[in-house]
């Protein structure tokens, strides 16, 4: 997702139904937004590239990464000449598609925010005149549409101001190459001309039979596991029918998450976030669809060792999570318990707090077994259930790191 996204990856339940999307590479994104015009050149880690000498250059690992910059994935304004040692640093962390273009000189004041979706009633648009990459500071300047029919492209142009023909071009990309969503971001329009210089494309992947060759498995990006806890857990999650995902973020941080439910994490992490704990985030990702307490135990023990790994002086453990539907909190808190009693004494030595809120099916039986457990083995933070809210634990956990 290119910085500042506002997000809006989150379809609605009807959507989610109707298509299973899977991101495309930014190459073949620009590629097919752009068509010839693209100037682009896509990098594995063996391959070497031409520019013109003293050409100004940005390179990007391209693996459906979010917030490169944040990450240092992205390296703006260098020359040819030091691309590989980028990709030699990049390629050590596990990465191997990159992406490499001639730098656009710009304003900051001229990047705008653009998103098209399908969505059940037709298609809804995102957009911010100014912004860009910035757009989450100031979500008042973002207008929302939403049209159907004839004329899509003509609404949406007379509402933003964005030529209409670059509108009717993504809405025919929508059409042919199976897109379900769109992102650039950011966008930069001057006079009839647009710039794309970053951009996000997802697609329906049972739209691959259809396309004739516009996109294929092999623009799908697979982020290599640049963490061994991240391979641990990709290879167990093939083994089950259930949700398990982690991406390291700070090894060394503070906050560690076992975070339940793909719309319930994004809430907690974006409150720690909020709170000013963005950067002592160790991990995110998530246990959900009814993992067995086997395969909980297997995720939460990555957790618990990143964790006491981490040379933070101050560490909290977040087990938090919405309220759900059929994964039985019972059966999981004890996988999750089964991980922490393997590790107690050294969790008690470091002085790591647990703080947890859950609902769903045993919950009661589930948070008074882990309540139980916390406060015998001195690990107690705090322990919350669905009548609270879902932001209680990470902000007691917070104020516990920064206190």
């Amino acid at each position: 997702m290119p910085n500042g996204s506002l997000g809006v990856y989150l379809c609605s339940n009807e959507c989610n139904a109707l298509m299973s999307r899977v991101k495309l590479t930014e190459y073949r994104a620009k590629s097919l937004i752009l068509g010839e015009g693209y100037r682009g050149v896509s990098l594995r880690a063996c391959d070497a590239v031409q520019f013109p000498s003293g050409a100004k250059l940005v390179l990007k690992v391209d693996q459906g990464v979010k917030k490169r910059m944040k990450q240092g994935l992205v390296a703006v304004g260098i020359e040819a000449t030091e691309i590989p040692v980028f990709i030699d640093e990049w390629s050590s962390r596990g990465y191997s598609n990159f992406i490499v273009e001639e730098l656009f000189p710009h304003e900051e004041k001229e990047e705008q925010y653009l998103s098209l979706e399908r969505v059940r009633d037709g298609y809804r648009l995102l957009h911010a005149a100014e912004g860009g990459i910035d757009i989450e500071e100031h979500p008042e300047k973002v207008t929302k549409l939403v049209a159907s029919g004839e004329g899509v492209a003509t609404a949406f142009a007379e509402a933003t101001g964005l030529p209409e023909t670059f509108l009717q071009d993504l809405l025919d990309c929508f059409a042919t190459k199976h897109f379900a969503f769109v992102e650039i971001n950011p966008l930069v329009v001057r006079g009839t001309e647009v710039y794309l210089l970053d951009a996000a494309v997802l697609v329906d992947s049972a739209g691959q039979f259809s396309v004739k060759d516009a996109w294929s498995e092999s623009d799908i990006p697979e982020k290599n596991a640049a963490h061994a806890a991240e391979a641990t857990v990709a290879a167990l999650q093939k083994t089950t029918p259930a949700s398990l995902k982690l991406t390291v973020l700070n090894p060394d941080a503070s906050l560690f998450f076992l975070l339940s439910g793909g719309g319930g994490s994004i809430v907690i992490a974006d409150e720690a976030a909020l709170r000013g704990a963005g950067n002592e985030i160790g991990n995110y990702g998530e246990y959900s669809g009814g993992p067995t307490r086997e395969e909980t135990y297997l995720y939460a023990k990555e957790v618990i060792a990143l964790l006491l790994a981490s040379k933070a002086t101050k560490k909290a453990l977040v087990i938090a999570g919405g309220v759900a539907n059929f994964t039985d909190v019972g059966k999981t808190f004890a996988g999750i318990i089964d991980a922490l009693s393997e590790e107690v004494s050294r969790l008690q030595t470091a002085g790591v707090k647990v703080f947890v809120r859950r609902g769903g099916p045993n919950e009661k039986a589930g948070l008074a077994h882990m309540r139980s457990y916390l406060e015998e083995h001195g690990l107690l933070g705090s322990v919350y259930g669905s009548d609270t809210v879902i932001t209680q634990a990470v902000d007691d956990a917070v104020d516990f790191i920064q206190g």
